[in-house]
């Protein structure tokens, strides 16, 4: 029973790294395409903030969510996400 439980455990670790690193991957390409629309919205001469958009991307973010996590959750890490690319456009120099 406890090679068993182990092995489990194990596998379910494993399965946790793979999607680590698929979130990763996805924040890293997803953060890409934010510094491409910061330079077309540059070169246009549009401001970089749309609080509009900002509250479009949370409300589907809440829609997309099937659980187990609450909205809550999911909105507080996406804004997570929002401050820290928004943090990154600060620092990239188009």
């Amino acid at each position: 029973m406890a090679e068993n439980f182990k092995e489990k455990l194990i596998n379910y670790r494993d399965e946790i790294n793979k999607i680590d690193k698929a979130i990763v991957d996805y924040l890293n390409e997803r953060a890409k395409i934010v510094l491409e629309i910061k330079r077309l919205k540059k070169k246009n001469n549009l401001p970089l903030y749309d609080a509009k958009r900002e509250e479009e991307l949370l409300d589907n973010i809440a829609q997309y969510n099937k659980g187990p996590l609450y909205n809550d959750n999911i909105i507080q890490i996406f804004e997570s996400i929002l401050r820290n690319v928004q943090i990154l456009e600060r620092g990239e120099d188009l």
